[in-house]
């Protein structure tokens, strides 16, 4: 394996810089390219695949820092900008010495999100794509719909990795000193203290090294003109795209919105896994042999994509859709998404904190929603280091601020597959509240086990009102097996996943008010 180091110039006379890692022989070969912010490394940030594997199979490898990240030039500009620089990357990669003219690109989050505006651009060479964990915007990376703040999320990606990365750049080119980093670090030990300030966008530690932080903070507005760069254009996308994510992935939903936008020859894969695990076991929830992307060889998967699209060789796995069911612990193919056998089934929440799919015929709950002492966030589709996906919900029990709902034990298999939501019925005495619902796999052991949640915003209630609302969950999968039972949560936070209402109030929810529940006979 040759590797080397290049430079680029965009079209606006910036200077990009790339490690190649190319076969030894004369070429030329095929070209997989990665555009990163988090340093181009063969094992950095955004890859989970086998780099010299790749490279084995006779490939050229492209890793190229973004620009004003890693040893490239210029500013950065968080997602704006990468449809035209990652155009020009490709038009690049497809014309140098060693490639053949087709190029396919990789990579999971930010470098998911620059293969599709680059694909968007349509540049002569490319290919195929690899989007993996990809999100859908920079506003629906920093927002819930309604303005809620993807707090846990944006606040610890900003602190964790953009203001250690910064400080790096700043370090090589002598304007900051290792000390800086060690005191920048052991700040980061109060990240639960960053959760708390508010206004949220006041974060001294981040004022310096990541001043969008708080311009992001300052404009929940979506249609604000801070977010208008960096939109992905499904209609102009061409090529083919391998969409791929996990159930307690913080872009699940936006992963799955690419597939469903894309379709033609695009194929979708979703395992049991967050943003960054991809083995078998979620903090202590083992998803069997057949679950990790080592078990059904990740690399092999996209050498199979790469090998149809790049080489006009024979596509192995024709498979349009493929998800692990949960519960079952096994993975489905499907003929596409969403499933069409599903049928949407309403379990409506009912008297005596009971779920059950006959109508409710009255009733109304309350819970206080207190700013001062938020329900906390346990698991979910969190970036945390520790304690994430499956948790386990009842550390959370004794709270008289949420509201339990449950099924009597199944006496049947009940598979939930596809879009999760509640459809409920609240008034408050405060004039904004917020309704963070969750849904949940009760075990016969007690375990109550997180699968997938979500959260709204009502604003404008006046004094009396009841206004119906909608709470998406988004998408799962998870069979619900006999003896289980199916539980829905409600409350009026979850921190500090999101952002908290600054409104104290009570919020009650009425009867009619269900959870939909897409299940598969």
């Amino acid at each position: 394996m040759i590797e080397t180091t290049e430079t680029m110039t965009t079209r606006d006379g910036v200077r990009l810089v790339a490690t190649v890692w190319r076969p030894a022989g004369p070429g030329p070969f095929p070209v997989l390219l990665s555009r990163t912010p988090y340093g181009r490394g063969l094992t950095g940030p955004g890859y989970h695949l086998d780099v010299p594997r790749l490279v084995a199979a006779g490939y050229a490898v492209v890793a190229q820092d973004v620009r004003g990240s890693g040893d490239s030039d210029g500013a950065s500009r968080f997602i704006a900008g990468e449809a035209e620089d990652g155009h020009d990357a490709v038009r690049w990669a497809a014309t140098r010495p060693w490639s053949d003219g087709n190029v396919g690109m990789f990579g999971d989050s930010y470098l998911a999100i620059t293969q599709l505006l680059a694909a968007q651009e349509r540049p002569e060479g490319l290919r195929a794509i690899a989007p993996h964990v990809c999100p859908g915007g920079l506003y629906e990376c920093v927002y819930q719909p309604g303005g809620i703040p993807n707090l846990n999320i944006m606040l610890t990606i900003s602190a964790i990795v953009l203001g250690p990365l910064e400080l790096d750049r700043r370090i090589a080119r002598g304007a900051a000193t290792p000390r800086d980093k060690q005191e920048y670090l052991a700040a980061l030990a109060r990240l639960d203290e960053l959760y708390a300030r508010l206004p949220l966008g006041d974060q001294p530690l981040l004022k310096d090294l990541v001043p969008m932080y708080a311009e992001w903070m300052d404009n929940p507005d979506p249609l604000a003109p801070l977010w208008r760069a960096g939109v992905v254009d499904h209609s102009r996308i061409e090529v083919p795209a391998l969409v791929s994510t996990g159930w307690y992935d913080y872009f699940r939903d936006a992963s799955i919105g690419h597939y469903e936008r894309l379709r033609g020859d695009s194929r979708l894969v979703v395992g049991p896994w967050t943003h960054f695990s991809h083995d078998r076991d979620i903090c202590g929830r083992d998803y069997g042999d057949q679950a990790s992307q080592d078990a059904i060889d990740w690399t092999a998967v996209h050498l199979d994509w790469f090998g149809h699209w790049l080489r006009g060789e024979p596509l192995r796995d024709r498979a349009r859709v493929k998800i692990f069911v949960m519960g079952d612990d096994e993975w489905h193919e499907e003929a596409d998404w969403p499933i069409a056998r599903a049928r949407r089934v309403p379990y409506h929440l009912a008297p005596g904190g009971t779920l059950t799919e006959e109508p409710a015929t009255g009733g109304a709950w309350s819970f206080a929603a207190d700013p001062g002492d938020p329900v906390p966030t346990v698991g979910g589709a969190i970036m945390s280091f520790d304690a994430y996906g499956p948790l386990d919900q009842r550390p959370l029990d004794e709270r008289a601020d949420v509201l339990r709902y449950r099924t009597e034990p199944l006496k049947e298999r009940v598979e939930v597959t596809g879009e999760v939501e509640l459809v409920a019925r609240v008034s408050s005495t405060a004039a904004s509240a917020d309704l963070a619902v969750k849904l949940i796999d009760v075990h016969p052991s007690g375990r109550a086990e997180l699968l997938t949640d979500g959260i709204t915003r009502v604003d404008g209630l006046a004094p009396g009102e009841v206004r119906e609302v909608t709470v998406r969950l988004g998408a799962i999968a998870n069979a619900f097996l006999p003896g289980h039972r199916i539980r829905i949560d409600v409350a009026g936070s979850n921190f500090s996943r999101f952002g908290r209402n600054p409104e104290k109030g009570t919020t009650t929810v009425h009867a009619p008010s269900y959870a939909m529940l897409p299940t598969i006979a």
